[in-house]
């Protein structure tokens, strides 16, 4: 689709200006689970939007809907170091998943990985993620190999003698490791992990980076893991949702969309251009969150990433003098998210991010402060603060 005005002429103004659709007087403090587009990408998803609606017949079958797709999935590529015949855009990180552990599943099913052999994942796997794995590569036969994470008093050895452990233990055909993990949230050192991994024979890696683009670096070539994809819709300003799917060049052609339609064996980045019909505008408006994503700078002159890395260490640092608790992930494995052990004299029953009326409930109607919650049993009690711009 041709090159908006709005793309053209995207201006950044203040924060009050590009976010002022946010509830007034409501602290957003869990902007890792749904993001949130500044009002100039709001427009230019309106005006996608509004061509789509005007004329969809002309616009799919002259092809403008499939090259403008593709054209914002090259546009984002950059953001890892990626080529642009390397990446797709696909609805969410639950379909990127479904489309990986789809491909793991059939090797199980049609016997090129043997019965008792596993897939590896972190005990701190994404809830959604670990349900999908069971229904997928779970029933196919794959023993799912778990990892426990040292949280609360984590470190990068500590993390990777974890891990190290797993492989020696067990037969391991793929992996599925985090980035940055969502609840707790950590960092992890995932060139590290992937190269131990690769060092005991792992056939393919999947790298979960939901958090990481506007949030840390990520260099494709440089960690070296045959998958990852990323969430646009958090700290990359895009509207929901999008995600950059990667996949080494071999894996994007012999690999199918979750969701099969008209481009059927085709490959993953031509079946991704078009999975049935839906609103395509959030694809369409990659390229303009990108620009914002590029262009946003502080009153100090940090960019977004730097400037909420910065941000959210000073205000866990904040909350723990308060309450008298130890921040315990070392600085270095705390990215735009951070964890912050609760006042130990308070109730807590909040299941990590699942909805109740515990304490998460209570600071939204009573405080007017969205920020999420965990119970993690004999881990402790811990809020998660999710810094944006």
């Amino acid at each position: 689709m041709r090159r908006s005005r709005h793309l053209q002429q995207l201006v950044i103004g203040t924060l009050d200006r590009d976010f002022a659709h946010h509830a007034p007087g409501l602290a957003r403090l869990n902007h890792g689970s749904f993001g949130s587009p500044p009002i100039p990408v709001q427009h230019f998803q309106q005006e996608m939007r509004a061509s789509w609606l005007a004329a969809p017949d002309e616009v799919f079958f002259s092809g403008r809907l499939q090259a403008g797709v593709a054209d914002a999935a090259a546009a984002a590529a950059p953001l890892i170091l990626a080529g642009s015949d390397e990446v797709c855009l696909v609805e969410n990180a639950t379909v990127a998943t479904q489309t990986i552990f789809n491909r793991w599943m059939w090797s199980f099913v049609e016997g090129r990985a043997k019965q008792g052999e596993a897939v590896l994942i972190l005990s701190v796997i994404y809830g959604a993620c670990e349900f999908t794995l069971r229904a997928t590569c779970g029933r196919a036969g794959a023993e799912i190999a778990i990892v426990d994470v040292p949280f609360p008093n984590i470190s990068r050895d500590g993390i990777l003698e974890a891990m190290e452990r797993t492989l020696k233990t067990h037969r391991v055909r793929f992996a599925f490791l985090d980035h940055i993990s969502s609840q707790p949230a950590v960092e992890f050192p995932i060139r590290d992990m992937v190269r131990l991994c690769h060092k005991h024979g792992v056939q393919e890696v999947c790298v979960d980076g939901s958090h990481t683009i506007g949030s840390a670096q990520y260099d494709v070539s440089q960690v070296g893991a045959e998958w990852f994809f990323s969430n646009l819709h958090k700290w990359a300003f895009a509207p929901n949702t999008a995600t950059l799917l990667y996949g080494m060049d071999n894996l994007m052609k012999n690999t199918s969309h979750a969701v099969v339609s008209w481009n059927y064996l085709q490959g993953l980045k031509q079946e991704s251009l078009f999975p049935g019909t839906r609103d395509f505008s959030a694809f369409l408006s990659v390229p303009a969150a990108i620009e914002y994503l590029n262009s946003w700078r502080s009153e100090n002159g940090e960019n977004s990433e730097d400037f909420c890395r910065r941000r959210v260490r000073e205000s866990a640092q904040m909350l723990s003098d308060a309450w008298g608790t130890k921040l315990t992930i070392p600085d270095d494995m705390i990215a735009t998210q951070a964890m912050v052990q609760l006042p130990p004299q308070l109730r807590v029953k909040d299941v990590p991010g699942v909805p109740g009326a515990g304490v998460r409930a209570m600071l939204r109607e009573k405080f007017q402060v969205e920020a999420a919650i965990g119970n993690f049993g004999e881990r402790g009690n811990f809020v998660r603060l999710s810094y944006a711009v």
